[in-house]
């Protein structure tokens, strides 16, 4: 048998080997489900190859035939480029051993095959199998940001947000596009409105406030009934410091979400809740005798002021 990066003996069972068109149109079908871009593209481009689409996935043996040389012959270390090759051979169903034999053959790290394994699954859209080989402890962090957004995809047949969840807890991706903070964001969101704003204060301010503006929009975009009102009242419930009211405020009456349905009751709601009723801004006193939902918003300050003025003194006395 020939060297590991001679074609011929990396498909020792068929020399003549072509893709599928079942195969072929399933990784372009996938290519579109994840934006575009597999993360074989991604590996690929390694390579610095300009025109990685027309590359892979090769339509012809000539087509294979090239891309394994571009491979072996890129200036790539030689466990990156076998790792390439055992992805490559991942998608003979015909020869379902192929890669495991290569892997064996080259002595392929651990942590390299645990890697293209997991990548190999996202790009089949097997999310939970890939997730059980992303999170191997022996993995060295690789492309964790466009990990994390494939699996916040919520299109994708398999979604699963605990899958991004425990991505994110076992990898700590740094979350550094806007893109990625928003999508991984939304998650958090969906799972707890509290735990999303304790989020929120593990970043610097101008994040903090970015990610507190997109809380207040999830919760006002939620669809009415029982999750939205639960929503609404664990938002206008949450222990906000002082920057932070004046941020919730601004974004409900002046922000993206002044638009969204029932922003400025939220903000009056929350001056309800906290008690400060004296100093309403000019978009809060203008829901003065008006009814939102049977709800009269003066009749309520109205009441709510006079049992602050009722309460018997330490006396006794009215």
């Amino acid at each position: 048998m020939g060297t590991w990066d001679d074609f011929d003996s990396i498909f020792y069972f068929n020399k003549s080997f072509t893709y599928d068109d079942k195969v072929i149109e399933q990784i372009l079908s996938n290519r579109r489900g994840l934006g575009n871009q597999l993360f074989a593209d991604r590996l690929l481009g390694l390579l610095g190859v300009q025109a990685v689409k027309q590359l892979y996935p090769p339509r012809s043996n000539a087509d294979l035939r090239a891309l394994v040389n571009h491979i072996v012959s890129s200036a790539l270390d030689i466990h990156h480029k076998q790792a390439l090759v055992y992805y490559i051979l991942k998608d003979c169903r015909a020869a379902s051993d192929a890669a495991s034999q290569f892997a064996r053959r080259c002595h392929l790290p651990e942590k390299y095959r645990l890697f293209i394994e997991g990548l190999w699954n996202l790009d089949r859209l097997e999310l939970r199998r890939a997730i059980e080989y992303l999170t191997e402890p022996s993995i060295i962090p690789t492309f964790p940001d466009e990990i994390l957004y494939v699996l916040t995809l919520p299109q994708l047949p398999k979604h699963d947000d605990n899958l991004a969840m425990a991505y994110y807890l076992t990898v700590t991706p740094p979350l550094a596009s806007e893109k990625v903070q928003k999508a991984f964001f939304d998650i958090l969101c969906r799972s707890s409105v509290t735990e999303a704003f304790y989020f929120t204060r593990k970043r610097d301010e101008s994040l903090r406030r970015a990610y507190l503006e997109q809380l207040i929009e999830f919760v006002h975009k939620t669809s009415p009934g029982q999750m939205r009102s639960q929503r609404a009242m664990e938002l206008i419930s949450l222990p906000l410091d002082s920057t932070e009211e004046e941020w919730f405020e601004e974004a409900l009456l002046r922000g993206r979400a002044k638009t969204l349905h029932g922003a400025k009751d939220t903000a009056m709601m929350r001056r309800f809740a906290t008690g400060k009723l004296d100093t309403l801004s000019t978009e809060l006193e203008s829901l003065g005798g008006k009814k939102i939902d049977g709800l009269n918003w003066d009749a309520l300050r109205q009441s709510v002021k006079n049992t602050h003025t009722s309460v018997p003194s330490a006396g006794g006395q009215p």
